[in-house]
């Protein structure tokens, strides 16, 4: 009872019901209080302090975080809240990226998402680009099955018939709120169709589409108007900035945290939350993410005026840690399905002496270069020919390593579920034959968009490849030197990469569709091989344990007279300390 009424007294953490009591203040203002969720990633069950497989160790340190259970405890507890009249009425609201990120997923796929979902009651979900992972195929019966509307206002649908008349995916929707209307318009970035699997929506420009959204809820009488969407921070920023008429974005897809002061646990603050974007007519529009993986719930308590502007705000995001209870019919939910993801999920496949870093999308990690070594690996150990090999390189986009391995305790086993949190996704590695100049272009295309807001995930983790890079240099010229380990040779040894050497390269199935923009490799020979990223890497950590994976200069830096394996640059709106985050996006 002392922790509830702590809750309602600190956050005001309520929501929108149908007998919530109005809250009109003195003023004239109207209150209105935002939960909000992006990137959850079918984190369903409680994680990791990194967002990995929360273990006995971990509960007993009281390590463990968020899970859809702590969120529907404070969503509960919020519109119970509403309904007495406690406090202000909530939309609880959904930034797109339920799927893939557990073995939960991995099992049971939409169905799974659907009911977990459905449980939390969302007044609203975006789509976000994994929920295409699956194809559209995937896609379909998870909107159909949502009691709640999906939002996207950019899409293209009239070569995809299964979506173009699904009645729950909309545009836009208005919402009353004790006699206030409430406008939500959905986005999901373009670059979904490089970042998926093939399928045939197209998409319009989220701005173009956002402002004609504007006008038409403008039209109804609409004064507060919310974009919800996963596009990333720094296309939410251009949002705020360009859409005319538009009160908050609260967006996705970047797993972007926000932060004043000092931060409550291991994640670095990318900016203020909100973080407030001025438009030309001087109206300051906030902008908000809470991170990923069910770690943290926004929140978000604002005053409008009777002219639907923002008179006040405040908020801060809130730690999902062992303080907040679970939510029993959530638990329930978990407990039906869990025999059967922890039957496998639960093998031990060896034991790491070491944290396994996961945060692979700026600078080399030794979980990257554990994964790409262990792909080598396994294709060697059913090689014939004469070498030790003859693909002595392997390479594997960051944005595919979607979790860390850290645990209460030291040496710590790493079980299949483990593996599962890090590579989630589907699909076998391929083997491609290729000349040095197109691999050059590889390793331009990692680093084309570094030092950017939006990582979406290319940035490349190697084995037998050795770069430096400068990236003061203009995007497609910042590879000063590569070089690549060689397979007709008795002793390994690394040496320049020339533009007519043929070499093969062994890659996800995905990136070697064109995936996250690869497009320079989509037609090249390929050899389809029976195992995935996840099975080697499997297979290399049950033969090589204990494992003890190190950051060796595979990849560098160049600034100046230095050479350093992190990149440091800075960003004009947000200094990152790229380094030293935990944060792991997309």
């Amino acid at each position: 009872m002392e922790f509830l009424t702590q809750l309602i007294a600190t956050l005001a953490v309520v929501t929108l019901t149908g007998c919530s009591v109005a809250r009109t203040n003195k003023d004239g203002t109207f209150e209105l209080l935002i939960l909000h969720n992006n990137d959850m990633h079918a984190k369903f069950e409680q994680t990791s302090q990194l967002s990995g497989v929360c273990t006995e160790a971990d509960r007993n340190a009281g390590k463990c975080y968020g899970g859809f259970a702590r969120v529907a405890y404070l969503v509960k507890q919020a519109r119970k809240a509403a309904q007495t009249g406690e406090g202000p009425p909530v939309l609880y609201l959904n930034a797109g990226d339920t799927y893939t990120g557990s073995p939960w997923f991995a099992q049971y796929k939409w169905k799974i998402a659907a009911e977990f979902i459905n449980a939390l009651q969302p007044d609203a979900v975006s789509l976000g680009n994994h929920e295409f992972d699956a194809g559209v195929s995937g896609l379909s019966p998870f909107i159909e099955n949502l009691t709640c509307p999906v939002l996207a206002a950019n899409l293209i649908l009239n070569k995809v018939p299964e979506l173009e008349r699904e009645e729950n995916l909309k545009k836009t929707i208005v919402l009353d709120v004790n006699g206030n209307k409430i406008g939500i318009v959905g986005y999901l970035t373009p670059t979904t169709k490089f970042e998926a699997k093939p399928n045939d929506v197209e998409y319009i420009d989220e701005i173009e589409a956002l402002n004609s959204e504007m006008k038409n809820l403008q039209d109804q009488g609409v004064k507060i108007k919310i974009a919800l969407g996963h596009s990333g921070f720094s296309k939410d920023m251009q949002i705020a900035k360009e859409v005319e008429g538009l009160d908050l974005v609260i967006g996705g897809h970047t797993n972007t945290f926000l932060w004043n002061g000092t931060t409550p646990d291991s994640e670095h603050a990318d900016g203020p939350y909100p973080t407030y974007v001025q438009q030309s007519s001087g109206r300051l529009v906030p902008v908000v993410q809470a991170y990923a993986y069910t770690k943290y719930l926004g929140q978000l308590k604002i005053n409008f005026n009777s002219d639907g502007e923002i008179v006040n705000i405040s908020g801060a995001p809130i730690l999902l840690n062992d303080a907040i209870p679970q939510d029993p019919e959530i638990i329930a939910i978990i407990e039906k399905y869990k025999k059967d993801v922890s039957g496998t999920s639960q093998d031990i496949m060896g034991t790491t002496l070491v944290f396994l870093d996961g945060s692979c999308r700026t600078k080399e990690c030794n979980l990257g270069n554990l994964i790409t070594d262990s792909m080598v690996y396994r294709y060697a150990v059913d090689y014939k020919g004469e070498h030790w090999t003859d693909a002595p390189i392997a390479i594997l986009q960051g944005g595919g390593i979607r979790s860390s391995i850290l645990h209460a305790v030291t040496p710590s086993n790493v079980t299949k579920g483990d593996l599962l949190s890090v590579l989630p996704f589907d699909g076998n590695m391929v083997a491609l034959t290729m000349n040095g100049t197109v691999l050059l272009q590889i390793l331009e295309s990692s680093v084309r968009k570094h030092g950017t807001v939006n990582f979406r995930g290319e940035f490349l983790q190697m084995s037998g490849l050795r770069v430096t890079y400068d990236l003061k240099k203009p995007p497609g010229s910042r590879v000063i030197i590569a070089k690549s380990r060689c397979w007709t040779c008795n002793i390994p040894s690394y040496s320049k990469v020339e533009n007519k050497q043929i070499f093969k390269v062994l890659m996800p199935g995905f990136m070697s569709n064109g995936g996250d923009d690869y497009s320079m490799v989509k037609n090249l020979p390929k050899q389809k091989l029976n195992f995935s990223e996840l099975m080697a890497t499997e297979y290399y950590v049950q033969r090589h344990s204990p494992i003890y994976p190190e950051i060796e200069g595979r990849i560098q830096f160049h600034e100046g007279d230095q050479t350093s394996s992190c990149g440091d640059f800075k960003l004009s709106l947000i200094s990152l300390v790229i380094c030293f985050t935990n944060a792991f996006i997309f």
